[in-house]
């Protein structure tokens, strides 16, 4: 019966109301009396579960004369009741990633929120925030190699796998001593197939809290020596950090670019 509550659970039932519903799916028309007998509930509660499989559509009631009998409905109905939800599903999430374009456009005003976050979990669970969205490009001034090895690099690179899925592009500026130990890692890579683009900063800008901006939120991220994270949903405080990351990146390097002198600040 593993498949039919695979079915049933997506109708929010009562386990009260399964067990009858597979009562019922055993012969074929019978009285109330006889299935309450057959589930053990008492008559008054085998009426208000009838009542709640009829009014999910999954229990047909039959009238011959002056008695009731109930059955369940036909295997075609429930596939039918099944598209149903689907199809409402499919509207509900086509309607949730259109309130997210329009969060991440700036469409629909909200309130700034803060989110602070502590410890190594918490810090990935933070960066997987960016992974409910789809379709954006994201920009992140980074101290790739600190917080590779705070997060660590099977999390990391799993992230990214999930990130590429979703079809996120990361426009990403690395500081120049934070390079040296990642260049074995693949999942790091500058090219089109990890959907990134990275830039050497400029001399001397070598921070230890990183940032990465998308839609209306910036997240910070520090190094393993605070082990701290926040996440701002800002409109105000996007945009200006987007400022700030444009001008850093129009002075910065492309990764493999040679004869090119790094503006120091």
């Amino acid at each position: 019966m593993q498949a039919i509550d695979t079915v049933l659970n997506l109708f929010a039932l009562r386990d009260a109301d399964k067990e009858t519903y597979k009562a019922l799916s055993f012969g074929g028309a019978i009285g109330a009396s006889t299935l309450a007998l057959r589930v053990q509930v008492s008559r008054t509660s085998i009426y208000d579960i009838l009542d709640r499989l009829i009014d999910a559509g999954l229990v047909l009631q039959t009238l011959t004369g002056t008695v009731k009998t109930f059955s369940v409905q036909p295997l075609e109905k429930l596939q039918l009741l099944l598209k149903e939800k689907q199809e409402a599903t499919e509207a509900a999430l086509n309607t949730l990633d259109q309130l997210k374009r329009e969060r991440l456009t700036g469409d629909v005003s909200t309130p700034p929120r803060l989110q602070l976050y502590e410890g190594r979990p918490a810090l990935q669970q933070m960066m997987k925030d960016m992974l409910l969205y789809r379709d954006l490009t994201v920009y992140a001034f980074w101290p790739v190699e600190r917080i590779t090895r705070l997060l660590t690099p099977r999390f990391v690179e799993a992230f990214h796998k999930e990130r590429i899925a979703r079809n996120i592009m990361i426009n990403v500026i690395w500081p120049t001593a934070q390079t040296s130990k990642i260049q074995n890692q693949s999942f790091l890579a500058s090219s089109a197939q990890q959907q990134r683009e990275a830039r050497i900063a400029p001399t001397g800008m070598d921070p230890k809290l990183g940032y990465a901006i998308y839609g209306n939120t910036v997240r910070f991220i520090s190094s393993e020596a605070e082990n701290f994270g926040f996440l701002v949903e800002s409109a105000e405080l996007a945009q200006t950090m987007k400022s700030q990351f444009q001008f850093i990146w129009e002075h910065s390097a492309p990764i493999g670019s040679t004869g090119k002198k790094f503006k120091k600040f």
